[in-house]
C-alpha cells in the first residue's frame, strides 16, 4: 500500500517554535501541510516538547476532494476494544489523535464510554472525518513552497 495522503507526524522541538495549522514544511524530500495538532507532551526535565501533527502530503494529488463533493455527518460514534496485552496502545486513542476507519482518517473528539469488559478495555468515542485540502489549493501551496526554496519571484 502506498504512503497515506493524511498522516500523523511527531516532531521534537527544543526551545523552538512549533508548527501552526496551515504551516508547510519539508521532510524526507516531501512537502507537508499541517492540518491539525493531535496532542503534545512536555518533559520539563529533559526540555523536550513532543508534538503530534495531522499532516497532508502535498506531493500526492491523486485523490478526490471530498469536503465539498460529499458532505458527511459532522461526527460519528466509533468504538475500540483493546485486549489486556495491547494496553500499551491506549495512547492511540487519546483525544485529538487520528485513526483510520474504512480507509479514511478520523480525529477523535471526545469519549462517550470507557469500560472494562473482562480484561479488555472498551472505549467509545465521537470522531469527525479529516478531509485533505482541495487539490488545487495543495498544488498552489506546493508550487509556492518550491518558489520560496528556489528564491524565485513572479512579476
Amino acid at each position: 500500500m502506498a504512503d497515506p495522503l493524511i498522516t500523523t507526524v511527531c516532531r521534537f522541538k527544543l526551545f523552538k517554535q512549533p508548527y501552526k495549522i496551515g504551516d508547510t514544511y519539508e521532510s524526507g524530500g516531501e512537502t507537508r501541510l499541517v492540518l491539525g495538532i493531535e496532542g503534545f507532551e512536555l518533559n520539563r526535565h529533559s526540555n523536550v516538547l513532543k508534538v503530534r501533527y495531522t499532516c497532508q502530503r502535498l506531493d500526492v494529488l491523486d485523490f478526490v476532494s471530498k469536503a465539498k463533493a460529499y458532505p458527511e455527518p459532522h461526527q460519528i460514534e466509533m468504538e475500540a476494544t483493546l485486549r489486556h496485552e495491547k494496553w500499551d496502545k491506549v495512547s492511540d486513542l487519546n483525544l485529538g489523535t487520528t485513526t483510520t476507519y474504512r480507509g479514511e482518517r478520523y480525529k477523535i473528539l471526545e469519549y462517550t464510554e470507557i469500560s472494562l469488559k473482562g480484561t479488555d478495555l472498551y472505549v467509545s468515542f465521537l470522531a469527525r472525518q479529516v478531509h485533505p485540502v482541495d487539490r488545487k489549493e495543495a498544488k498552489a501551496k506546493l508550487l509556492n513552497e518550491r518558489r520560496k526554496k528556489l528564491k524565485f519571484e513572479i512579476i
